[in-house]
C-alpha cells in the first residue's frame, strides 16, 4: 500500500511537468497548420494518418513495453515529440510533409499514452479508482489550464522557437521521476484475437464513443478561429474554461461516481451542448463551454469507471493494447467521411450524430444487459 501511494504521488508529478509541457503546444497543433497555409481537409488527413499509424505502432510498443519497460516506451514518445516540434518549425506545404509529422505524432502519442495507461492501471487500485484518478486528474487539469495560456501568449507574441526549446527542456525533466517507479517486464506472448473474444462488449461500445470525442476537440479551436477570434489566446481561454469547470465538477461532484456510472446521460448532454454551441457564437460560448467542461469530466469520470472496475482479471499488456487499437480504428472510420464535407459546421454535426448513434446502441445493450 505504501509502495502504491508513493508510485502514485511519482506519477502525478510527472503528469504534471509532462502535460504542462506538452499542452505549450498540442492543444493549439490543429489551429496550428490551419494558421500556417493548410486546409481543413489537409489538417485531416494528418489527424487520420497519426490514427492510422497509431493502429499499428500501438502493437509494437505493447511489445517493446513488455520486453524492455514501458518507460523505453515513454522515452521514445517524448523524443519523437521533440522531433516534431522541430519539424513544425520549418513548414513545408506538401503531402510528404503531413506523412512525416503524422507519423512523428503517432509515435509521440502512442509512445507517451501506451506507457502512461499502463503505469495508471497498475498504480491506481481496480476498486474504488475514483479518489486516485481525481486526484490525478485535478493535477493534470491545473498544469494544461496554466499551460495553455503561456502557449497561447507565446505563440501569438513569438514564435513556435520559444516554445519548442521550453517544451523540450521540461519533457526532459519529466521523466526523472518516472525512472523511479519500478515496473515489471514479462515479455508475454501477444495473443491478440484470443483476447479481442474476452475483452468485455461494453468497453469497445464506451471507449469508442469516448474517443470520437478528441475529434471535436481537434476541430473546435479551427472553428473558434473562424467565427469567433483567430488567436492563439482565443483557444486557450476556451480551454482553460473548460478545464477549471473540471477542476470543479472534481471537488464538488466527482464522489458521486463512486457508487453509480453516468455514462449514457453525460454522453447524451455532450451531444446536447456540442450542437448548442454552434449556434451561440460570440463571446457567450464561454458559458457553454464552462457547462461541457462538467459533462464532460462526468462522461470522463464514467467512462474511466469502467476502464478501471470492469477489467474482470484480464492482464494488463492486452487490456492497454485492445484500448488503443479501439480508439484508433474508431477515428479512422469517423475521420474518413469527413474529407467529403467541405463545411466545417457540417463536419462537426456529422460527428455528434456518430456519437449518438453509438450512443443509443450503448443505451439499448445496457438496458436489454447483453453486455453483461
Amino acid at each position: 500500500m505504501k509502495d502504491r501511494t508513493s508510485n502514485q504521488i511519482k506519477f502525478n508529478i510527472f503528469s504534471f511537468v509532462s502535460i504542462f509541457a506538452r499542452s505549450l503546444l498540442e492543444v493549439f497543433i490543429s489551429l496550428y497548420l490551419f494558421k500556417n497555409g493548410f486546409s481543413i481537409k489537409s489538417v485531416l488527413t494528418f489527424y487520420l494518418l497519426e490514427n492510422g499509424f497509431a493502429f499499428f505502432i500501438s502493437y509494437l510498443f505493447v511489445k517493446i513495453g513488455e520486453k524492455y519497460k514501458y518507460s523505453t516506451v515513454m522515452y521514445i514518445g517524448i523524443f519523437s515529440f521533440i522531433v516534431l516540434q522541430i519539424v513544425l518549425n520549418n513548414i513545408v506545404h506538401s503531402y510528404m510533409y503531413i506523412i512525416l509529422i503524422s507519423f512523428l505524432y503517432s509515435l509521440y502519442r502512442r509512445g507517451y499514452w501506451v506507457s502512461r495507461r499502463y503505469y495508471i492501471t497498475d498504480i491506481i487500485p481496480q476498486r474504488n479508482s475514483s479518489e486516485s484518478f481525481s486526484i490525478l486528474m485535478i493535477v493534470s487539469e491545473i498544469a494544461s489550464i496554466i499551460s495553455g495560456y503561456f502557449g497561447g501568449f507565446l505563440l501569438d507574441s513569438f514564435n513556435i522557437l520559444s516554445l519548442t526549446i521550453i517544451s523540450s527542456v521540461l519533457l526532459v525533466i519529466s521523466v526523472i521521476p518516472l525512472i523511479k517507479i519500478k515496473t515489471k517486464t514479462s515479455n508475454k506472448k501477444i495473443e491478440l484475437i484470443k483476447n479481442l473474444k474476452k475483452y468485455d462488449k461494453r468497453n469497445y461500445v464506451a471507449f469508442s464513443l469516448y474517443e470520437i470525442n478528441n475529434l471535436l476537440t481537434f476541430i473546435f479551436p479551427i472553428y473558434i478561429a473562424m467565427y469567433i477570434k483567430d488567436s492563439y489566446i482565443m483557444a486557450s481561454s476556451i480551454n482553460a474554461i473548460s478545464n477549471l469547470a473540471i477542476i470543479v465538477f472534481i471537488l464538488v461532484y466527482g464522489r458521486i461516481i463512486k457508487k453509480r456510472n453516468y455514462f449514457v446521460i453525460s454522453s447524451a448532454l455532450f451531444v446536447f451542448i456540442s450542437i448548442s454551441k454552434l449556434f451561440f457564437l460570440n463571446y457567450f460560448i464561454f458559458v457553454f463551454y464552462f457547462i461541457e467542461g462538467l459533462i464532460k469530466k462526468m462522461q470522463e469520470q464514467s467512462v474511466n469507471k469502467i476502464y478501471f472496475e470492469n477489467r474482470r482479471g484480464m492482464d494488463l499488456t492486452h487490456y492497454n493494447l485492445i484500448y488503443q487499437l479501439t480508439e484508433s480504428l474508431v477515428r479512422v472510420v469517423v475521420v474518413l467521411p469527413l474529407l467529403f464535407i467541405n463545411d466545417i459546421k457540417m463536419m462537426i454535426l456529422f460527428i455528434l450524430l456518430f456519437i449518438s448513434a453509438e450512443l443509443v446502441i450503448y443505451a439499448f445493450f445496457k438496458k436489454s444487459k447483453k453486455l453483461d
